[in-house]
C-alpha cells in the first residue's frame, strides 16, 4: 500500500491542487492528513470541499481544533485570532462538524501519526529536535512516527544506543533494528528558505519513505490572501528567510501546560484498518485504455443493431386511364431521409446510404440514390397503379453512374392480381454501361395479363457509388400510341401545374449536382441508337 502523508494545508487552495496533482502522478493508494487543512489561509470552503473529496484519512491539528470549538481561543496570538474569527464566518455548520470528528492520533500498517507529538496529543506541543521526539517514541510502540505541526520537514532517528539523533530529510528504506520520528513539513505554510510544498510517500510494502517537494502559485495565494482585507504578520504572506540563517519560531500558538485548556471532546485514536475506503480514482493511463475498450465495444454492437428505415411516401392507387407518367417526381428538391411522395423507400443502413430529388438546370427534377457499400440493399417501390385486363404499358428509363460505381441495379414491373394470385415480374433490367451520350436505356413495352390488377415499378440494387435517373416514366399506351387523356376524368395526381412536362425523346441534359454529361443530341436523331463507348 501506498501512502501519502500531507500535513499544514491551511487553506492554501494553490498549494493543495499542485500537491494532488504530484500526488495522482505517483500512483498513491491512500491520503492522510495530519492535521490544520485550515487556519492561516484564504480558502477554508474550498480546501474543505477538496479534501473530504480526497482524503482517506485525518488527524485533528490545533486550528482544526480551534475552529470546531474544540480548544481555547487564547492559546493564539493576535493575528492568529483574526483568522480563526474570520474562517469560522467562512465556514457553514456543517463544516466545522466535520473539522470536529477528526481523531487525535491514527493508528496505521506498522506506523502512527499525530499534529505535534505523542505524549499528550490534545495539548499540541512540538517537536523541535532529536530530545524532544524521545517522549514520542516512549509514548507509543510503532516503529515509524509521523507528525506535522511545525511546518519545517525533520527527521529523527533511535538506534540501538538509545541515544536520538537529527539527520537532514532523506529518502529511507526502514532499519528493523531502528525507530524514525518524520516530520513531514507543510503543504500550505512552509517556512524556511524553501517555500515549495512538501510531503512524504510511505510504501509500505518496501518498508520505503521518500520526500516530495512541489512548486504552487505563491503569487496567486497572496493575492488571495490580500483579498480578504485582514492585516497580518508578513509571516503570513509565504516570505522566504534568507539561506543559511539562524531558524526563527512564529510564536503563533502556546501549548496548554494543563489539562483544563487543551482539546476536549474529541476522538483519541482511531485504527486506519476500520476506516471506510474512498472510491479510488482511475489512473489516467487506464481511464484511456478503458475508453478505448468501449468504444470498440460500443462500435461493434453499434454494427449489429438494425440501422434499416424505411420512407413511406404514401399516395392511393392511382387510375389508369391518362397517358401521362405515372412516375412522375414532383418537381421540387427533396432532401435525403425525407419520404418522397408515391414512393416506398427502403434502406438497409441509414448512415451509409441515402435517396433524394433534386433539379437539373431546366428546373426538372431527378432521381439520385447513394451507397458507400455493396453489401446494404437499396430498394424503391412505386404506388400500386390500378389497370385494365390485357392493357398494354411502356417504360422508359434512363441511368447515369458516378463516384466509381460498382455492383448490380435493377429496374423492373411488377403485376399483382385482383384477386388472390401472388406477384408477377413482368419486366426486369440491369442498368448496363453507358452509351455515348453518358446514359444508360432501359425500355420496355408490357402487355398485362388478362384480369384485373394493379402495377409498381420497383427501383433496387447493391453497389457503391451514385447512380441518377434523369428519366423515368411508365405510360399506358393503345397499339403502340398514348391513350388520349379523358376530359372528365383528370389524373388526381398529376405534377403540379408549375413543374416542368416530361422532355422529349432527346438527352436530358446533366443535373448541376453531379458531373455534366455531353450536350443533347441534335434533333432527328435517337440517342439510344447510337453505338456503345468503346
Amino acid at each position: 500500500m501506498k501512502y501519502a502523508f500531507v500535513s499544514d494545508l491551511h487553506a492554501n487552495i494553490q498549494a493543495w491542487k499542485m500537491v494532488y496533482h504530484d500526488i495522482q502522478a505517483n500512483n498513491v493508494d491512500r491520503i492522510i492528513s495530519l492535521g490544520d487543512v485550515v487556519g492561516y489561509g484564504p480558502n477554508p470552503r474550498e480546501i474543505l470541499r477538496e479534501v473530504r473529496a480526497k482524503v482517506d484519512a485525518f488527524v485533528l491539528g490545533n486550528h482544526d481544533a480551534v475552529v470546531a470549538g474544540k480548544l481555547d481561543e487564547s492559546l493564539f496570538n493576535d493575528d492568529a485570532q483574526k483568522m480563526i474569527t474570520w474562517t469560522k464566518k467562512q465556514l457553514k455548520d456543517e463544516d466545522r462538524n466535520f473539522l470536529g470528528t477528526f481523531p487525535l492520533t491514527l493508528a496505521g500498517d506498522g506506523f502512527r501519526c499525530v499534529h505535534g507529538e505523542f505524549t499528550a496529543p490534545a495539548n499540541f506541543d512540538y517537536v523541535l529536535d532529536a530530545e524532544s521526539a524521545l517522549p514520542s517514541w516512549k509514548a507509543v510502540e510503532e516503529p515509524l512516527l509521523f507528525v506535522g505541526h511545525t511546518h519545517e520537514p525533520a527527521l529523527y532517528i533511535l538506534g540501538a544506543s538509545g541515544t536520538p539523533r537529527s539527520v537532514d530529510p532523506q529518502d529511507f528504506v526502514v532499519d528493523p533494528g531502528k525507530r524514525y520520528l518524520v516530520n513531514i513539513g507543510s503543504v500550505g505554510q512552509p517556512r524556511g528558505s524553501d517555500v515549495r510544498s512538501c510531503y512524504c510517500i510511505y510504501d509500505s510494502e518496501t518498508q520505503s519513505l521518500y520526500w516530495r517537494h512541489v512548486s504552487f502559485d505563491v503569487d496567486g495565494y497572496r493575492k488571495s490572501l490580500k483579498a480578504t482585507g485582514l492585516q497580518l504578520d508578513s509571516s503570513y504572506y509565504l516570505q522566504p528567510a534568507p539561506k543559511n540563517a539562524p531558524a526563527q519560531k512564529l510564536k503563533v500558538f502556546i501549548p496548554p501546560k494543563s489539562g483544563d485548556k487543551a482539546a476536549h471532546d474529541v476522538v483519541t485514536i482511531q485504527d486506519i484498518k476500520v476506516l471506510p475506503r474512498r472510491p479510488q480514482k482511475m489512473p489516467l493511463n487506464m481511464k484511456v485504455i478503458l475508453t478505448v475498450v468501449v468504444l470498440m465495444i460500443g462500435t461493434a454492437i453499434w454494427r449489429t443493431l438494425p440501422h434499416t428505415i424505411e420512407l413511406d411516401g404514401g399516395g392511393s392507387s392511382q387510375a389508369s386511364s391518362a397517358p401521362v407518367n405515372r412516375l412522375a417526381f414532383p418537381a421540387r428538391v427533396i432532401e435525403p431521409g425525407t419520404p418522397i411522395p408515391g414512393w416506398t423507400i427502403h434502406l438497409e443502413d441509414k448512415y451509409r446510404q441515402a435517396a433524394g430529388l433534386n433539379l437539373n438546370p431546366f428546373k426538372q427534377s431527378f432521381l439520385y440514390l447513394r451507397s458507400k457499400r455493396e453489401k446494404h440493399a437499396i430498394r424503391m417501390v412505386s404506388s400500386r397503379i390500378n389497370t385494365e385486363p390485357g392493357q398494354t404499358w411502356s417504360l422508359d428509363a434512363a441511368a447515369q453512374k458516378y463516384n466509381n460505381f460498382s455492383g448490380r441495379f435493377t429496374v423492373s414491373l411488377v403485376f399483382t392480381p385482383a384477386k388472390g394470385s401472388a406477384p408477377k415480374i413482368l419486366f426486369k433490367q440491369d442498368v448496363g454501361d453507358m452509351l455515348i451520350s453518358g446514359l444508360s436505356k432501359m425500355q420496355g413495352q408490357i402487355t398485362l395479363p388478362a384480369s384485373r390488377g394493379a402495377i409498381q415499378a420497383c427501383l433496387e440494387g447493391n453497389f457503391s457509388g451514385t447512380i441518377l435517373f434523369p428519366q423515368l416514366s411508365l405510360k399506358p399506351t393503345d397499339n403502340g400510341a398514348p391513350i388520349p387523356e379523358p376530359v372528365s376524368q383528370p389524373d388526381p395526381v398529376s405534377p403540379p401545374a408549375e413543374a416542368t412536362p416530361v422532355a422529349p425523346e432527346a438527352t436530358p441534359a446533366a443535373p448541376a449536382a453531379v458531373t455534366p454529361a455531353p450536350d443533347p443530341v441534335a434533333p432527328g436523331n435517337d440517342p439510344w441508337a447510337m453505338p456503345p463507348k468503346k
